[in-house]
């Protein structure tokens, strides 16, 4: 199910892709106005903040206005974004009465129109002081997209929530009321898009942290047959911002391994293919934010026979997992992957490990079967955690079938999840990064570019999307 960081995103890949924004405004206030008017009201008080939702609440008021009801507007603070500063221009154009003094004993109805998705922490004043005041009127509140102050300590309880596009997962009954969901015209190609937006779920690190509390991810790769697949994967990971990365690999690599990067702690995990060993198990348990297990552990038997004590190691102490390549084979095993897993297969991987074709009807029917995220690599990446599908279309680049690049995807993602982002975004923003940077490495480089040099890219996707 959507939720408010959803509704984040999509209007951040809406205004990337230039989506008449004011056409959605219109739509959504016009919704607003028609649930409003069919509880006939005489007098409507629409309560506006400076942003967006205040724009959809005076477009709400126009609405009113022109279909005989009497409407005032009160401006919790002056209009700020450009799309609130026109329509609160256009509404005093309207005749619409905008009162100075928050008196709601005169009115039947009190919409709430002055903070959106946009709000993360407890309302500040006005706000803070208006919420009260409009919970205790004993008049009938009809909420904008989201009531005021959702998920915080001060909130709205409106008597009616008028939410966009889709219902999201922090709304229910007791803290939004009846839940009217309104189509305001948002095209499916961008529902589904991955995009820019994605970085809303990436956060930084807080002004007061320590070593540790950005990411630790413990990985499992390589083995005697692949040198270069936990040096992809780990750079990958180091490049989404995590603190510490403990790499367990084979003793036979570790020279190869520590002679390529001086950023990482390295373990042993086996001789020549990886075991799960007592310090493997501890370090799940104890220190990891995150795993990321299979890039380039080949199908040895103790390998293969360890990726399973491996999941269901981190699977028991709850901690978030990417999984990839000959790992992959151990994924049907579990009945549940209790949301905590996101696997990274290409299709043909997709079609080894579930037996069906790798299109999109399936990638959705196996990731709600097993409740996992599945990232499926393709030239269009799918990503479904069986309710939600998105895909990206456009942010790579076909150059990009080379070997390397789906190590450090799974790098990136295992580094997002140790950074505390739930695993389908964690899907989502890696493949946009990963894929942008792949985009950027071919506009700089032609075909000629080196898998590494991707990862030389990563920080100038940040650089460019990050705002």
């Amino acid at each position: 199910m959507y939720g408010l960081i959803d509704a984040r995103i999509l209007d951040k890949n809406a205004e990337y892709l230039g989506l008449n924004m004011e056409k959605l405004m219109e739509n959504a206030g016009k919704a607003v106005a028609d649930v409003v008017l069919s509880l006939k009201p005489k007098n409507v008080l629409v309560v506006c903040g400076s942003g967006n939702n205040g724009g959809d609440g005076y477009v709400t008021a126009i609405n009113l206005k022109k279909n005989g009801v009497n409407v005032d507007v009160y401006m919790a603070k002056m209009p700020k974004s450009q799309l609130c500063i026109k329509k609160y221009n256009e509404a005093k154009e309207e005749g619409v009465n905008i009162v100075n003094f928050f008196d709601p004993s005169k009115y039947d109805v009190i919409v709430d129109a002055m903070l959106g998705i946009g709000i993360e922490k407890d309302p500040e004043e006005p706000y803070r002081s208006l919420i009260e005041k409009i919970n205790v009127s004993g008049k009938t509140i009809v909420s904008v997209d989201v009531p005021t102050g959702i998920g915080t300590n001060v909130s709205i309880k409106p008597d009616i929530t008028v939410t966009m596009q889709f219902s999201k997962r922090e709304m229910n009954e007791k803290n939004s009321g009846k839940i009217i969901v309104a189509d305001v015209g948002f095209p499916r190609e961008i529902l589904e898009m991955v995009g820019p937006g994605e970085f809303v779920s990436y956060k930084f690190n807080p002004d007061e942290s320590h070593k540790g509390e950005n990411g630790i991810l413990v990985g499992i790769a390589g083995s005697v047959d692949y040198y270069g697949a936990p040096i992809y994967m780990s750079k990958g990971a180091l490049r989404m911002g995590i603190d510490l990365l403990f790499l367990f690999s084979p003793e036979y690599i570790h020279n190869y391994i520590s002679s390529s990067t001086n950023d990482i702690i390295l373990r042993k995990s086996g001789e020549r293919y990886i075991e799960f060993n007592n310090e493997l198990k501890r370090m799940i348990e104890d220190k990891a934010t995150a795993v990321a297990l299979g890039c380039g552990i080949g199908k040895n038997k103790v390998s293969q026979e360890s990726s399973t004590k491996i999941i269901e190691e981190s699977l028991l102490v709850k901690k978030p997992i990417v999984i990839d390549a000959d790992a992959l084979d151990s994924v049907t095993l579990f009945d549940d992957l209790k949301g905590l897993a996101v696997i990274t297969p290409h299709r043909g991987e997709f079609k080894r490990i579930f037996s069906i074709d790798p299109d999109e009807n399936n990638v959705i029917k196996m990731a709600k079967k097993y409740n996992l995220v599945i990232l499926l690599k393709g030239s269009v990446d799918i990503i479904s955690d069986g309710e939600i599908v998105k895909k990206n279309k456009s942010f790579h680049h076909p150059s990009m079938t080379r070997g390397g690049t789906g190590d450090i995807l799974t790098g990136a993602v295992g580094g997002l999840l140790s950074r505390g982002i739930d695993p389908f975004h964690s899907a989502t923003l890696a493949s946009f990064i990963v894929g942008s940077a792949g985009k950027l490495a071919f506009e700089e480089k032609s075909n000629s570019y080196f898998t590494s040099e991707v990862i030389d890219m990563i920080p100038q996707v940040f650089r460019k999307y990050v705002q």
